[in-house]
């Protein structure tokens, strides 16, 4: 089996035209799991996979690092084709999990045997619905165990904003003036990776939470169609932001990693769409000045327009590891599992702050952290967001892939004037209708 994988890894890397991960896959022994991820960040699953093997010397994580688009995908698909996959994978909950459902065995009697049987009540109430979102009618399953929760804002260089005598923008009127103060003086406004699918996924989100919590959820549910006038309503603000000047020009040919964060490290971009994940960029080992003084901070979308909520918080998991019906030793597979969801794999992810854990009361121990002038600063943005995932998020994910592949075309095709307003909920619920 292992040597199998062995090809498969090969076999994968030839079709990518690239060397995939990070590490040498290991010769097979009884010991060994194989882990294939594209998150945590390296340099954070290095500590984790090196804190899980000092408790557990008998064992060996054979790591594979992708980056997520398109080496990843294309790596599951590839291995799951030829029955290849990693002992574990890394998994999103919805559509991505879905994907793959069948080549994963159900964690569920493994938790409960770990946790009792009222284990998925430990997490905030999005998290517990994700777990299971977009399994078959009657299937109770848990194919994958969270390991990190997010929350999606926009990020700010405080720094910039400074220079430029600019403030947070509280309306949008005040949204598009301080993108064109940035745009006179030579920087991006808004960055948007409109290259990358989850970035419209996301923007659309906080457009509808806008308007409702629940309509989103509502739509992709079924209880309303996508078609309705609320979320007509929610893509003609969506389109605004672009008319409007809001974002970079030519964001629809720019990816977020790395076009944007490359950007946005440097000081040329104002403002991006990130998240908690973001605070991971202060525990690298070299950093700019912005970095080691943290000179950022978040906000949340302000109203679109008149009579509408600034956007909510949203998210959830980020994601996940399942274990595959391809490894040999689930029980090895699972006692990883749970290191890095809630023991000292997870410790390490917490301290490199990459994001908030899904399980809860594991903080990130400063003592633990590079002593920067910005420490203070990124701790209270980090555990803010912690707060603000607490208090409640409006659901990121989506059940269903083909739901998912239809936003994102839909919202694409909209700003790259393909389509309208109302040809891109139509294109989205012609793709619900067939379901």
């Amino acid at each position: 089996m292992k040597n199998k994988k062995l090809m498969s890894i090969l076999l994968v890397s030839a079709i990518l035209g690239t060397t995939l991960g990070t590490t040498a896959v290991s010769a097979a022994d009884e010991t060994s799991v194989s882990l294939w991820t594209w998150s945590p960040i390296t340099r954070t699953a290095e500590k984790m996979i090196d804190a899980f093997e000092k408790a557990n010397p008998d064992i060996t994580i054979d790591y594979t690092n992708y980056n997520y688009n398109p080496e990843y995908l294309q790596a599951l698909s590839a291995a799951s084709a030829s029955d290849n996959l990693a002992d574990i994978v890394g998994l999103q909950p919805g559509s991505l999990t879905q994907t793959y459902s069948d080549y994963l065995i159900d964690l569920s009697d493994y938790a409960k045997a770990e946790w009792g049987d009222d284990w998925t009540s430990v997490y905030d109430n999005v998290t517990q619905s994700q777990l299971q979102l977009g399994n078959k009618d009657g299937d109770d399953g848990h194919y994958i165990l969270p390991i990190e929760t997010q929350d999606i804002y926009v990020e700010y260089n405080k720094t910039l904003f400074e220079q430029l005598g600019l403030r947070v923008p509280t309306t949008y009127d005040e949204l598009v003036e301080v993108s064109k103060t940035l745009r006179d003086n030579g920087y991006a406004p808004l960055f948007f990776g409109g290259a990358d699918g989850w970035q419209h996924v996301n923007l659309l989100l906080m457009c509808t939470s806008q308007i409702s919590d629940t309509l989103f959820d509502e739509c992709q549910n079924g209880e309303k169609a996508w078609t309705c006038d609320e979320m007509k309503q929610a893509m003609t603000n969506y389109k605004k932001l672009f008319d409007d000047g809001v974002m970079q020009d030519g964001s629809l040919s720019s990816t977020s990693y790395s076009d944007g964060t490359t950007l946005f490290l440097a000081g040329q971009a104002g403002m991006m769409l990130l998240g908690s994940w973001w605070a991971q960029e202060y525990t690298s080992e070299d950093v700019s000045d912005a970095v080691a003084n943290w000179d950022y901070d978040y906000f949340y979308l302000p109203a679109l327009e008149e009579g509408l909520s600034d956007s909510k918080a949203i998210g959830g998991v980020d994601f996940g590891y399942g274990i595959t019906k391809n490894c040999e030793n689930p029980d090895l597979a699972w006692k990883a599992l749970v290191s890095f969801a809630t023991g000292e794999g997870a410790q390490e992810i917490a301290n490199d702050m990459n994001n908030h854990l899904s399980y809860p009361n594991i903080e990130p121990d400063t003592s633990a952290m590079v002593e920067r002038d910005g420490l203070q600063n990124v701790v209270d943005e980090f555990n803010r967001s912690g707060k603000d995932i607490a208090a409640g998020l409006v659901n990121q994910r989506i059940a269903e892939p083909t739901i998912e592949t239809a936003i994102q075309e839909a919202m694409q095709g909209l700003i790259g004037g393909t389509y309208s307003v109302d040809e891109a909920t139509q294109h989205i619920q012609d793709a619900q209708d067939a379901l």
